[in-house]
């Protein structure tokens, strides 16, 4: 029998698995992209972060701003 505190992370990790097969199957984080369906190239996308500073505490804004940024590059 599954441990029962083991049982939420066991399904985050199938998920994790799932999503990464897709990603890797799209070519989604390449960096060459590949192409459109009609067979046009995929134009390419960048995003830069900047790291926080080390002299200060890491904060919600930290992590809203990384966000923004791993969404607009999956979305791309």
């Amino acid at each position: 029998e599954e441990d029962k505190g083991r049982k939420r992370v066991n399904v985050l990790l199938k998920n994790e698995l799932q999503v990464q097969a897709k990603w890797a199957e799209d070519g989604t984080f390449e960096s060459n992209p590949l192409y459109n369906d009609d067979g046009s190239p995929k134009p390419k996308f960048m995003v830069t972060f900047p790291y926080p500073y080390m002299n200060g505490r890491l904060h919600l804004g930290h992590a809203f701003s990384l966000t923004k940024a791993e969404f607009a590059a999956g979305f791309k």
